[in-house]
């Protein structure tokens, strides 16, 4: 008479299939989290980099001008919104940091919604301020400040809070 043996399973247990299953699991649910999160830094940096666009734009336009005249510029928007740049000492209240305070409100002259507008039919408003010092002991030079958000982002706390663009130039000297 022959003996048999008792042969035991060979697959996975329970517990093992679990942890498997959990480790598998995981790495998905990291490379969602992953993908989700570059797409939202894209974005981010699409914002900032128009931001950026934006307050050039502005920039450019009172640098343009000499430090020893205030005159009251123009600048049309993708929209065809004329918007008025006043160039005199003043504007936007500065924080202690020196960047422009947008918690502050608005000061008449110094600031607009200016438009651009994206190959995809997508607007995008941006609220952009300046302001404009005279430099200490110069009638001849002036330091501007400009400063540009997307106001969505800055009401919604989209992408991460992304702080509003801030560029500085002196004009003359």
């Amino acid at each position: 008479m022959k003996k048999r043996r008792k042969h035991r399973s060979a697959g996975f247990t329970m517990i093992e299939l679990l942890v498997a299953s959990f480790v598998l699991i995981a790495g998905i649910l990291g490379g969602v989290v992953m993908i989700l999160v570059g797409v939202s830094r894209n974005n981010a940096n699409r914002v900032d980099t128009t931001s950026t666009n934006a307050a050039q734009t502005v920039l450019e336009q009172i640098a343009s001008t000499s430090a020893d005249t205030n005159p009251t510029l123009t600048l049309t928007d993708c929209q065809s919104n004329s918007l008025s740049i006043t160039t005199a000492p003043g504007g936007a209240p500065l924080t202690s940091t020196g960047d422009i305070d947008f918690t502050a409100a608005v000061t008449s002259g110094y600031q607009m919604n200016y438009s651009m507008c994206g190959s995809n039919g997508l607007i995008t408003v941006y609220d952009i301020r300046w302001n404009i010092a005279a430099v200490q002991g110069s009638t001849l030079g002036k330091l501007v400040t400009v400063s540009a958000r997307q106001p969505f982002v800055a009401t919604q706390h989209g992408f991460a809070g992304l702080a509003p663009v801030t560029l500085r130039t002196v004009v003359g000297l």
